[in-house]
């Protein structure tokens, strides 16, 4: 039984190390977790994908609001129908062949003026025509026309349509850029969570071990005193019993931690097949103080979800600015000029050319609408106020949550003090009462239950620490703050 008992403990812990005795394992600090998983996983690559996605949107928006320049041609124009004319000779209406073949290009570059919303246009084209039939005149006919005009258009007492799509895209770049970080954060602290769940696993997993190897001393001590008859059977058939059950633990913990494993190497973007083991490079335990109000203060400053609702507060002014104007007065004032010819002989096209000029104001009075602009307005106005609760729900939300975590650290902080204690405490009673049952003077329940109050205890205290460091890479995440340290996060791209 010993040899057995001594092979199964053996195994479950290079299993856990290494997940078979002869291949080579990496191992992982917290720190180079997560530096595999910014630069590996899934997440971030997703995250970084969709970084770029939407910042080429928002570009793209802001782009639009640049110069244009677009050329096009009609390379040819082909028609040939039936014209109609009249016959001054028969009094007729008579209808002849005719045949038009044109070729042309059009040049237009147009420059939008953000800061006045208008917009200045510089239109050239040119134009060839061919042209002929069996009319009165009949013959063949072949003329050029150019054109270039430069147009200002400049919209009066509306809002800056062009300042507003402006700002529109200013607002979705920087919220890409916000949502980056978020999902970054949110990244960092799901690996800093599963290493250390992981951890905890592997750590049960030692722990489960050490009752093994506890159990089996047991055994074989009671084993000795049952052959010496200084024990009643069922006493020794009792920590057979109690063995047994400690191996089926420690099993069922290897599972566990397989399973665990698994799933952190595909957080990480590791292959499966890859053997890790976990160790934490600083096992103490430090405190640091945390101040709640510059905890909310920092996570105010840098939530997504709250950046977000401001974001909302702002384009629904926007929107409303928008729909207020719509029927309201309006003008438009148009000014141009330029130059154009007409000739038969494409080399005279450009030598007498006449300018052209050009001025119009448009004033838009809106009358009557079945008080559809009002019903708009006041929808615009009442989504406006729906984005600004929402922003004061969002602030206290975070207050609450931010307030409850820094309590949760705290608690579970006297939480790790109070139960490492009771740890020491509970291996120093182990330690007596096997010296106590190994010279008779306790019976083997009190030494059983000695020995599940101490694996209770270990349990608890590595449980207490694990939520304590959670908790801290929670607030983290939450605030993009490292108290620890007293610094910020930086969120590399």
């Amino acid at each position: 039984m010993n040899n057995l008992v001594r092979f199964t403990v053996s195994f479950s812990l290079c299993f856990l190390l290494s997940g078979s005795g002869a291949w080579a394992q990496r191992v992982l600090t917290l720190e180079e977790s997560i530096e595999i998983a910014l630069d590996q996983s899934f997440e971030a690559k997703i995250a970084a994908a969709q970084l770029k996605s939407s910042e080429a949107a928002a570009e793209a928006a802001r782009r639009s609001l640049y110069s244009t320049v677009d050329l096009s041609f009609d390379v040819p124009d082909y028609q040939r129908s039936l014209a109609a004319e009249f016959n001054p000779v028969t009094g007729r209406t008579e209808f002849y062949p005719l045949e038009n073949l044109s070729w042309s290009g059009r040049l237009d570059i147009d420059q939008p003026l953000i800061w006045t919303n208008s917009t200045l246009t510089l239109s050239s084209s040119l134009y060839r025509e061919d042209q002929s039939g069996e009319s009165l005149e009949g013959g063949f006919f072949r003329q050029f026309f150019t054109n270039f005009s430069v147009i200002f258009r400049q919209p009066l007492f509306v809002p800056n349509t062009l300042g507003i799509a402006l700002e529109r895209a200013k607002i979705d770049y920087e919220e890409a850029l916000a949502e980056y970080k978020r999902a970054t954060l949110d990244l960092i602290y799901t690996v800093t969570e599963r290493f250390y769940r992981l951890y905890s696993s592997q750590q049960t997993l030692a722990i489960q071990a050490e009752r093994v190897r506890q159990q089996d001393a047991a055994y074989t001590t009671a084993q000795r005193k049952y052959n010496s008859g200084l024990i009643a059977e069922v006493d020794a058939m009792q920590f057979e019993v109690d063995l047994a059950a400690a191996k089926n633990d420690l099993l069922s913990s290897q599972n566990a931690v397989l399973s665990q494993a698994n799933g952190f190497k595909l957080l990480l973007g590791l292959p499966l097949s890859s053997e890790i083991e976990l160790v934490l490079e600083d096992t103490t335990f430090t405190t640091f103080a945390i101040d709640t109000e510059q905890a909310i203060g920092e996570a105010k400053r840098t939530r997504v979800d709250l950046q977000r609702a401001r974001n909302n507060i702002t384009r629904n002014k926007l929107t409303l600015e928008e729909v207020e104007a719509q029927r309201s007065i309006r003008g438009d004032l148009t000014l141009s000029y330029g130059f154009s010819n007409n000739e038969e002989a494409f080399e005279r096209l450009y030598v007498d050319v006449r300018d052209t000029r050009g001025a119009m104001f448009t004033v838009s009075v809106p009358v009557f609408d079945w008080g559809k602009h009002a019903q708009e307005v006041q929808g615009a106005k009442a989504r406006l106020q729906s984005a600004e609760l929402s922003a004061q729900r969002t602030e206290l939300v975070i207050e609450q949550e931010i307030t409850d975590l820094v309590r949760r650290i705290e608690s579970a902080e006297q939480r790790v003090e109070v139960l490492f204690r009771s740890q020491i405490v509970a291996q120093k009673a182990f330690e007596i009462n096997t010296k106590r049952f190994e010279s008779g003077t306790i019976g083997s329940l009190e030494l059983a239950q000695s020995q599940a109050r101490l694996l209770q205890a270990k349990l608890s205290a590595l449980e207490a620490l694990i939520d304590y460091n959670v908790a801290v890479a929670d607030l983290t995440r939450k605030t993009a703050y490292d108290f620890k340290n007293d610094a910020p996060i930086e969120v590399r791209r």
